[in-house]
């Protein structure tokens, strides 16, 4: 331990002629204006602590629990039918709407053209929603179209009538099996001069098959 000592002691020593040169030389340099800037040392940052994250956890979405109402079906008739109860309301209010409209600009005629309906049942409409529809210029003479008479078809009747005077029909019963009126069975007969029998007033002898005993 002292021979340790010892041996730094001399060292130190040895090394006092060169400290004092390097004083003097100091001391005359600082004399001359210069400066000494004392550098420091490097110095040790540690890094910066690192954090690391907490680990996430995916929450599992929870179950919807979708609760099942049991209607019965005469619960689900009743709401069917009133579904259908309230729709047909509203076609019938769209459709007065559609039709009070179609009478501001339009007349009867043109109204049946135009939706497909009746005369008589826009009449009602308007009736009973207290519109009008607008007048007619020649007040509806021309809105009712003729009735068209079928040649071919007139042909045909007046054949018939024919058979059935061969056959000893009546009038009437020529016109039921037709399915016309006295009106046009009289245009048919004086348009193809048919002399068709009249029936007279009165009863009419009835027909029986003659039995053998009568004809003896």
């Amino acid at each position: 331990m002292n021979t340790y000592v010892s041996t730094e002691l001399s060292m130190i020593q040895m090394l006092d002629p060169h400290r004092h040169e390097l004083a003097l030389q100091m001391e005359a340099f600082l004399n001359k204006g210069g400066t000494i800037e004392v550098l420091q040392g490097p110095s040790f940052i540690p890094p910066p602590t690192r954090h690391e994250p907490p680990p996430t956890v995916k929450a599992k979405p929870a179950k919807q629990v979708v609760e099942t109402t049991y209607i019965d079906k005469i619960t689900q008739r009743d709401i069917d039918r009133e579904e259908r109860a309230a729709q047909r309301a509203k076609d019938k209010v769209d459709r007065i709407d559609r039709i009070r409209k179609l009478a501001e600009t339009m007349t009867y005629a043109q109204a049946v053209l135009c939706t497909g309906l009746a005369r008589r049942t826009l009449q009602s409409i308007a009736a009973e929603n207290g519109f009008k529809f607008q007048p007619s210029a020649n007040n509806g003479r021309n809105n009712v179209k003729p009735n068209a008479i079928d040649e071919a078809r007139d042909a045909k009747y007046a054949e018939r009538i024919k058979s059935f005077m061969e056959v000893g029909l009546s009038r009437n019963q020529a016109m039921v099996q037709l399915g016309i009126t006295f009106k046009t069975f009289a245009r048919l007969l004086n348009k193809f001069d048919i002399d068709y029998p009249k029936r007279r007033a009165g009863p009419h002898p009835a027909f029986f098959p003659k039995t053998k005993e009568a004809s003896q």
